[in-house]
């Protein structure tokens, strides 16, 4: 089954519109956003060969593959191998966080640091908002698959303002201290977050399930059940990522701060008992994520 991306309308503005560059992306990330937001699993064939023309992104599935998050007893010599044993949707996640980690390069020595900052956050935000879903005691039609990619895309318009307004985002996503709302962002970059990730979608002909996905982000956060991930699952798997030690411009939690209106409405949404088992379905996952996270670092 085909996609539908984003087309160009005048609802949606374009990068050029926003005077906005996007660094170079992987043609292997883009692939393999399509290929995970497919209603179908994606088939072995079809992940290696989009790792065909790839050496570079072989050589860091090996590494990690065979890394102390998998913990496998034997060595994986090969893709095929790496596909058949960790199984494909896994592998083109794998791909997907890879792919953000490559485009290092694109950013000099200020941004270089905040950029891998930035990208650790990412990735343990996409492990929790799967794992969030995989634990849940009532899924319903929410995907893992897509509360991972969308995780991992969530902050991408931060790359972006890295990329191209170095001097206000460094001076702006300090921790604790970034811009909080759209009147805030557009003050110190021109334009909001959401507006800016609106055009990234579309520079990316992301699926339009996705799109809603991270426009979600900044609604009322309840998804539309079907292909969309809630914005409050976003928000709190967010939020527990920079509690464990991979924040980037989000405050540390105090220990007597209350669990807000998006912890309990994932628990809500997911049948969990109350926020505060929420946040202990995250807690519990700080060794396990150290391990994901330090595999591509």
């Amino acid at each position: 089954m085909t996609l539908t991306s984003l087309t160009p309308s005048e609802h949606i503005p374009t990068l050029t519109d926003l005077e906005l560059e996007c660094p170079p992306l992987p043609q292997t990330l883009l692939e393999a956003i399509q290929l995970m937001e497919r209603p179908e699993p994606p088939e072995p064939d079809e992940v290696e060969a989009m790792l065909r023309h790839d050496p570079a992104a072989v050589v860091r599935l090996l590494r990690v593959a065979n890394s102390a998050y998998y913990g496998l007893r034997g060595r994986i010599g090969d893709v095929r191998h790496a596909i058949v044993v960790l199984g494909p949707p896994a592998v083109v996640g794998m791909i997907m966080s890879m792919g953000m980690l490559s485009m290092k390069s694109a950013f000099d020595a200020r941004t270089a640091a905040p950029f891998l900052n930035l990208v650790r956050h990412c990735a343990a935000t996409a492990y929790l908002a799967r794992l969030l879903i995989q634990q849940a005691p009532r899924r319903g039609d929410w995907r893992p698959e897509s509360a991972y990619t969308v995780g991992l895309l969530h902050d991408f318009g931060k790359i972006l303002l890295l990329y191209n307004k170095p001097d206000q985002a460094l001076a702006a996503f300090q921790p604790g201290r970034g811009p909080r709302t759209p009147e805030e962002e557009e003050a110190v970059f021109g334009y909001s977050l959401q507006t800016i990730t609106q055009a990234l979608a579309l520079h990316m002909k992301l699926p339009e399930p996705l799109f809603r996905a991270l426009m979600d982000l900044y609604g009322e956060g309840r998804g539309d059940g079907v292909a969309a991930t809630p914005g409050a699952l976003l928000r709190v798997a967010s939020l527990g990522a920079t509690w464990l030690d991979y924040s980037f411009d989000e405050a540390i939690r105090r220990e007597d701060e209350p669990l807000d209106a998006d912890w309990e409405l994932t628990a809500q949404l997911f049948n969990y008992s109350n926020a505060e088992a929420v946040w202990q379905t995250i807690a519990q996952a700080r060794e396990i994520l150290k391990n994901y996270v330090d595999a591509y670092f």
